[in-house]
């Protein structure tokens, strides 16, 4: 029989927050003698890298009782935990209680004034940038990692094809442009740009934003992204998911902002001890969603489905280096 290993054991138990005693009982269970146990664990007192380990495991317990303390606080809101819908909202009172407070919201008439909620459907895009040959993300069904390994499945296709075949309004997660894909669809769908306008909640003096087209069927897993977000639908719909940070150690962060949760599609309310909490919405032409920093969420498209999202608010939203920095990846 293989001996146990018992460095490994011991790490495993400090970075629990294990006491001595526990630490011997770790042992002991795993095989060790207990006179082992107890010599094995006596020597700790000496070993520098023991000593980190509890001092990082009594930092991860305080920081499980503030993400406590904020499920506690968000359940003992009035209407519980919830998702605000705000229609037309006050660009003030927006940033004080959601943006500045890192909290989602609902929001309508924020772009009833684009042309483009009239204007875009295939036909117009067609007409308008039918020739142009822009980059989309394929062959998504033949890797359950697809969002992970985004760069494998970008491939240039001439707009007018993908078109074609988004007409079979066939439900497929197969074929979709996105907001990873901008850098080089930009300038070559620049003309749609036209159909939109300003939006109040906005930086008015960036016109910026990622566009997002692809059948019914389309879905983004569960994720965290390392900005804050606007994401407003303008032809079709989209259901979106949400959890909050708070809800971290259910989230089974194992990969970057990748949740290993992936497709779930994980159940609205108030969550149990291993799922989260989860806010739900669905998203028509006009509508959209703040999506705040740290927020994880899966976007589902219902229809045939045209969206843009953006990350040029009027507040700092320079959230990436901060995460490389702090070793995050």
């Amino acid at each position: 029989m293989p001996q146990p290993d018992k460095r490994a054991l011991l790490a495993q138990g400090l970075s629990a927050g294990d006491d001595d005693d526990a630490l011997r009982a770790r042992l002991v269970a795993a095989g060790v003698s207990l006179a082992t146990a107890k010599y094995e664990v006596d020597r700790l007192t000496k070993d520098p890298m023991a000593g980190e380990l509890r001092r990082q495991a009594a930092r991860m317990a305080k920081q499980r009782w503030l993400f406590a303390n904020q499920e506690r606080l968000a359940s003992g809101a009035d209407g519980g935990f919830a998702l605000d819908t705000l229609d037309a909202p006050d660009v003030d009172h927006f940033y004080r209680h959601y943006y500045e407070a890192n909290r989602p919201a609902k929001l309508t008439g924020i772009v009833d004034h684009w042309p483009a909620l009239q204007r875009w459907s295939l036909d117009h895009f067609a007409s308008v940038v039918g020739d142009a040959v822009v980059e989309a993300q394929v062959e998504r069904e033949r890797d359950p990692e697809y969002e992970l390994a985004k760069d494998d499945h970008r491939r240039l296709v001439r707009f007018a094809e993908l078109i074609d075949w988004l007409r079979k309004d066939e439900a497929s997660n197969d074929i979709y442009l996105t907001a990873y894909n901008s850098g080089t669809n930009a300038a070559a769908l620049a003309p749609l740009w036209d159909d939109m306008a300003p939006i109040a909640l906005l930086d008015p003096r960036r016109h910026d934003g990622f566009f997002w087209l692809g059948p019914r069927g389309t879905l983004t897993p569960w994720h965290h992204d390392l900005t804050n977000n606007l994401l407003v639908q303008v032809t079709g719909r989209k259901r979106v998911r949400m959890a909050p940070p708070w809800a971290f150690a259910r989230m089974k962060n194992s990969r970057h902002c990748f949740s290993d949760w992936g497709n779930a599609a994980l159940p609205p309310g108030a969550g149990d001890a291993e799922t989260p909490p989860v806010l739900e919405t669905i998203i028509g032409p006009g509508e959209g969603v703040f999506l705040p920093v740290g927020w994880w969420h899966q976007v589902e498209a219902l229809d045939l489905s045209a969206s843009m999202s953006f990350t040029s608010f009027r507040r700092a939203n320079a959230h990436v280096q901060d995460y490389v920095s702090w070793g995050a990846l």
